[in-house]
């Protein structure tokens, strides 16, 4: 084949790794980690291995060459096993379907590529190495993709094996390093983006999120509460004497107290409760679509959780307290505001009481 065949058919293999390289983005921004994100990433990879078989290079009747060894070979590292095996399902059952003479000989394939990808990521980093060393090895493991000409007439295999095999394995190597290139600085912005968002929303010392975040989610929870008319409840407590604990032990082991009742709470909350660092050592917990009586029980757990925690300074034992004031939105018109305005006074009720007890508002 003369080259100015191949260019458009490569022109529309750049274009679909854009759109792959630009999925792939969207879904580590949604998906950040476990099996989801691994089976989302060998759906994305699938999909893209039919795209390209969709718009080969055909060599002959029956016989064509496509991207799908590039994505293929990649899909361990961005999918791990279990995206790794849906891409080379997805792929498998197209290239059976699309039928052929190369048929069989390019699902073996796909399955032989597969496993050579997952391979290579068992190895240790330095026998792989890293960037374009990397790339260049898996690039080069595609070639395990030739064992298609094994399935096809000898004098088929023969023609196809001095005349394909030079330009498919380059242009498998180089779409390997464009497009590893191209997904790891992706995977790297991506990670940069999080880091700065974890900086501007999360507390440094306790790991909670802090007032920015409380009162976006606060916002959105009182709107929530007023469209579906279900209430919610916000915690707000203080760590008893903690100017005490400071002057006694040293502000290092006070930060380490409120490190620790940070952990208790985030323990004791649900994963849609938003606890956050409100200021000093005031902790705000918000919890949507909870009753009065469903908050103070959780309140009075988290108030019995730090009463029984036992930190030791030197030969020490330092036991310590918190106040709890407590209030629930009792209206689809509350707003945040006033419901955190009434919690606030609730807590400074059971400071006033004795310290180491929860006090619920009377209105919010």
């Amino acid at each position: 084949m003369e080259i100015e065949t191949h260019i458009p058919s490569l022109v529309r293999i750049l274009g679909q790794v854009a759109i792959i390289v630009y999925a792939y983005s969207w879904v580590i921004r949604i998906v950040e980690r476990g099996a989801l994100k691994s089976l989302a990433v060998g759906l994305l990879f699938g999909l893209g291995g039919i795209l390209s078989m969709s718009d080969p290079i055909r060599w002959m009747p029956g016989v064509f060459h496509d991207g799908r060894s590039i994505l293929l070979v990649l899909a361990p590292i961005y999918g791990g096993p279990i995206g790794t095996a849906v891409a080379a399902l997805m792929m498998g059952l197209f290239r059976f379907a699309a039928g052929g003479i190369g048929a069989v000989g390019g699902v073996v394939g796909i399955v032989i590529v597969a496993l050579t990808g997952y391979f290579l990521t068992l190895l240790p980093r330095q026998w792989v190495g890293m960037g374009w060393r990397r790339s260049a090895l898996y690039g080069l493991a595609t070639a395990t993709s030739l064992i298609v000409l094994v399935f096809l007439p000898p004098t088929v295999a023969h023609e196809l094996f001095f005349s394909a095999t030079l330009p498919v394995m380059t242009a498998n190597i180089l779409g390997v390093l464009l497009l590893s290139d191209l997904l790891e600085r992706e995977r790297y912005r991506i990670g940069i983006q999080r880091a700065l968002e974890n900086e501007a929303s999360v507390d440094p010392l306790t790991k909670l999120p802090n007032r920015r975040v409380l009162q976006r989610e606060g916002d959105r929870c009182s709107k929530e509460a007023g469209t579906r008319d279900t209430p919610f409840s916000i915690i707000m407590l203080d760590i008893d004497h903690f100017k005490k604990i400071n002057d006694t032990w040293g502000h290092s082991f006070g930060d380490t107290v409120l490190a620790q009742v940070a952990d208790v709470i985030r323990q004791t909350v649900r994963k849609t409760d938003i606890a956050a660092r409100y200021g000093g050592e005031e902790i705000v917990v918000l919890l949507p679509s909870t009753s009065a009586s469903s908050a103070t029980m959780v309140a009075e757990k988290i108030r019995r959780d730090i009463e029984a925690m036992v930190l030791t300074f030197d030969r020490d034992a330092v036991h310590v307290t918190v106040s709890i004031g407590l209030a629930c939105s009792h209206s689809p018109t509350s707003d945040f505001k006033h419901v955190l305005e009434a919690a606030d006074k609730a807590l400074y009720r059971a400071k006033a009481g004795g310290r180491n007890r929860v006090e619920l508002s009377e209105a919010a």
